[in-house]
């Protein structure tokens, strides 16, 4: 759960008599898996990015590392620290070190910073042709939509998708080509949203898969997807994937 080092656990681990389930199964459905539709699909080109970890998050992890340890040896009380917030804040962590703390540095190769630099070298390559981009994103949603400045004028980190959009904005991408799911709050809205991905007005599109997995058919200009974070479940991965692949 912490990300520094794996731990042997006894789990239930097979079914018996399943090939005998699935043929009573099959007399009463009708059973069609991607591979037996061989449906036609475009050939899916996947890129791993590592990023290196900053000193800061190097540190913050193995206090991760240490307090998870607290807690398996019984030191700690539920209600002060448990595992379910050691994971959400090494989730938090490993996307960007101000989530976690918001007076830290903006790290240079940073998730979101190496991401920034893909985007947007996607979108000048493909700029003649229009095409789009996804990116998600399930953490750190935007509450509002546009950067914070304090009164100084300097700007404020709140979340990953308006810090995306500043720096794409900086880069060169007019703002109006790169928009959020969460601006989108109704189904009129969503279609206006949806029509100006699939004509690349909207070239980088950013939600959560909960907003933007299915359902969402922007599919006739997306050249790529990004994943910032990875979420819980593979149906969830593969439903990200589907805005693209499908």
């Amino acid at each position: 759960a912490t990300g520094s080092g794996y731990r042997a656990k006894t789990r239930f681990a097979k079914f018996h008599n399943l090939p005998e389930l699935m043929s009573l199964f099959k007399q009463v459905a009708d059973i069609q898996t991607a591979e037996t539709l061989n449906l036609p699909t475009p050939e899916v080109e996947t890129h791993n990015v590592v990023v290196k970890p900053s000193l800061e998050q190097q540190v913050m992890v193995d206090d991760l590392g240490e307090r998870a340890e607290a807690i398996r040896n019984g030191n700690i009380d539920p209600s002060e620290d448990n595992m379910l917030k050691i994971t959400n804040e090494g989730r938090k962590l490993a996307l960007d070190q101000r989530l976690q703390d918001d007076t830290l540095d903006d790290y240079a190769e940073s998730k979101i910073n190496v991401a920034c630099e893909n985007i947007y070298k996607i979108w000048e390559d493909n700029k003649e042709e229009k095409l789009t981009q996804l990116v998600f994103c399930d953490l750190s949603t935007p509450k509002q939509f546009e950067p914070t400045y304090d009164e100084n004028g300097n700007y404020v980190f709140t979340d990953v998708y308006n810090d995306i959009r500043l720096k794409l904005t900086k880069r060169g991408i007019p703002k109006e080509e790169i928009a959020f799911i969460h601006e989108a709050d109704s189904e009129t809205k969503k279609k206006e949203l949806f029509s100006k991905v699939r004509t690349g007005k909207v070239r980088v599109l950013i939600g959560s898969t909960s907003k933007m997995g299915a359902g969402t058919n922007v599919q006739d200009k997306i050249i790529a997807l990004h994943h910032l974070d990875c979420p819980w479940r593979p149906a969830d991965l593969t439903q990200r994937n589907g805005r693209g692949v499908r």
